[in-house]
């Protein structure tokens, strides 16, 4: 692009600080005198020439030179998407790295070409979202390099009130769903980049798996670290079922069954804020980990106020162990003994968590109990709750220390505190007709969101357990987990119902009880999401595992799923949700043939970023 500014910044928690300003010749090159970039410092460039502007991110790590073209700057818009303040940057340090570490999933700064990621299984053609990026960088191109002073009428008319291309590509970021035919459209004009969406993988495609239903970018990841022998992983991903952050940004990801069969795991994973496998560098674990009684792990896992991690042990197929917690250090190292993990009055763990004074609240599934282990020490007496309601699932606690736990036996809610010498109820109702309720999540007024999987829909309680409303969102299906964002949106993982699997599965997400936060119109419990959810299209390849085995290998049955019945969502300090790809899309004969899902998908910056810790949901 000849004769633009270009202006280089450093992002910072208040306004951007301007580095360095300069033009591009007559080539569309420049050069700039920067000081060093710290490690932790996230920097962008901005070119600018009438109403064409592209971005890029720079983090300390990127090569000394760089390109600014759609590429960059459709990635720029997505990772970015939560730290805008018009068209400048800003916000707090780690927040940025994690939104930086996933701009490079998108795109590559030095070349203007889609990431490697991108271009590599679980992604290539098993998803769409190659195809996406090149697409929306021709909607933009459309306008950049057709040269007709009018070329860019048409994108902004369909982007609101976006003047220039970088503020097109952020509105389309925001509001992926907005005028999806549109959009699209614009993209076969100029087509610079490729391979981009053809027209069978449109809004109009025939092919439902394939069909585009919104412009959400997603990053799929199926890698959990290290090798074993041959070259196989040690740990596959199988029937991922729940995660936390952990301050640094690290994912802990619980792991089910050992991948293709109904054993039990003795591992989990843990993942770097960009989706790789934890490494063990600079004080942090290394993936996957091994020890302290792990046992094929459930829905239950929490962060203590040390860091400490605190997995359920459930128990799957033949595996019926008496039923234990692990703890693991911030770094990874087994804090429970072998090889049952801290078993005390602990049947088939569910949900599990831990309280602002380190109190470790357990869901005892298999023997209907509530169980805590004070100060996080198991070899305290303190009495466990059992009433009528059976089969405890999930727990979570606001930032007073009261417990709200899910019935899936007995389709109840209940409320607890903890007293001196005793757990306290402070009341239980009954959610829908054999609701089968699982997941909860909590906003920041305290409200209480439960998931009822049998009715395809989620209730809504004041922190008293008051009714307040059911919703479907228009989209949701079969719900077990669902997590609450910093701007009080709900986000709902659909496992699907057997009897209604959907073609493709999806998240929905719903207005919260902050309606000034939702699209002007809706209220609460509406989807913001479209009436198909928020999904992750085929590209037009089948799913395969991270062997490069097809997901149904060795049984040849193909797939073309790459987002599978979910079990939970969880919003990250960059406003990426992450999605567990717990169980195979086929619903036939479940529990013998069908067991473990392929990993974890990421939408890009979709959420208000929440920051990892306890209690109620907090901005970073």
């Amino acid at each position: 692009m000849q004769g633009a500014r270009v202006a280089i910044y450093r992002a910072s928690a208040e306004s951007p600080v301007l580095l360095a300003e300069t033009a591009t010749n007559a080539r569309g090159q420049f050069s700039a005198n920067l000081p060093r970039q710290s490690a932790d410092e996230i920097r962008f460039a901005v070119a600018a020439n009438g109403r064409t502007e592209l971005m890029t991110v720079m983090a300390a790590t990127d090569r000394p030179y760089l390109r600014i073209n759609e590429m960059t700057t459709v990635a720029s818009a997505y990772a970015m998407s939560q730290f805008f303040d018009g068209k400048e940057i800003s916000g707090k340090s780690l927040p940025l790295q994690v939104a930086a570490g996933m701009f490079r999933n998108l795109a590559v700064p030095d070349r203007g070409e889609v990431s490697q990621v991108l271009r590599r299984s679980p992604n290539a053609d098993e998803t769409n979202a190659r195809r996406l990026m090149a697409t929306l960088s021709n909607v933009l191109a459309n306008c950049v390099r057709n040269g007709a002073s009018d070329n860019c009428v048409p994108l902004f008319a369909v982007t609101g009130d976006a003047t220039t291309t970088l503020e097109a590509a952020i509105e389309i970021a925001r509001n992926p769903a907005r005028n999806v035919h549109e959009i699209f459209a614009l993209g076969s004009v100029v087509q610079p980049f490729q391979p981009a969406l053809l027209a069978t993988m449109g809004p109009d495609a025939t092919d439902e798996l394939m069909r585009l239903d919104a412009f959400t970018v997603a990053v799929k990841v199926n890698r959990t670290g290290s090798k074993g022998r041959r070259g196989k992983e040690a740990c596959p991903f199988g029937g991922t079922g729940n995660l936390v952050f952990d301050d640094k940004g690290y994912a802990w990801i619980t792991n089910n069954v050992v991948q293709g069969t109904t054993k039990s795991t003795n591992c989990f994973a843990v993942l770097k804020p960009n989706g790789s496998p934890a490494d063990g560098k600079n004080d942090t674990p290394r993936s996957p980990i091994f020890g302290g009684g792990v046992l094929g792990q459930g829905f239950g896992i929490g962060r203590d106020p040390s860091g400490n991690i605190w997995a359920g042990n459930f128990g799957w197929g033949g595996d019926n162990p008496i039923g234990s917690v692990s703890k693991f250090s911030s770094v990874g190292k087994p804090l429970s003994p072998a090889p049952n993990g801290f078993i005390s009055n602990l049947n088939r763990v569910q949900g599990t968590t831990s309280d602002q004074n380190g109190n470790i609240w357990m869901a005892s599934n298999g023997n209907d109990r509530i169980q805590v282990f004070p100060n996080g020490n198991p070899q305290t007496t303190y009495p466990f709750y059992a009433d009528s309601n059976t089969a405890p699932f999930h727990i979570l606690v606001d930032d007073d220390g009261a417990a709200y736990v899910s019935y899936t036996g007995t389709s109840a809610l209940s409320k607890f505190t903890m007293g001196a010498d005793a757990l306290a109820l402070e009341g239980t109702v009954q959610v829908g007709q054999d609701a089968n309720p699982k997941g909860i999540g909590l906003d920041t007024t305290g409200h209480v969101w439960v998931t009822a999987g049998k009715e395809s829909k989620v209730y809504l309680y004041d922190p008293n357990l008051n009714p307040q409303g059911s919703y479907d969102g228009g989209s949701i299906n079969g719900p077990w987990g669902l997590s609450v964002d910093s701007r009080d949106n709900v986000w709902v993982a659909n496992f699907g119902l057997e009897q209604q699997l959907p073609l493709k599965y999806r998240v929905t997400q719903l207005c919260g009880t902050n309606t000034a936060n939702c699209p002007v119109g809706l209220t609460t419990g509406d989807g913001i999401s479209p009436a198909t959810g928020w999904t992750l299209p085929s590209g037009g390849d089948q799913v395969r595992l991270a062997s490069g085995k097809p997901l149904y290998y060795p049984r040849n049955v193909k797939t073309y799923k790459p987002l599978m019945r979910a079990t939970t969502t969880q919003v990250d300090m960059a406003g990426n949700v992450w999605v567990t790809n717990n169980w195979k899309p086929s619903g036939a004969n479940d529990l013998l043939t069908n067991p473990g899902g392929d990993g974890m998908v990421i939408f890009v910056g979709m959420a208000a970023p929440v920051k990892p810790g306890i209690g109620l949901p907090k901005a970073p």
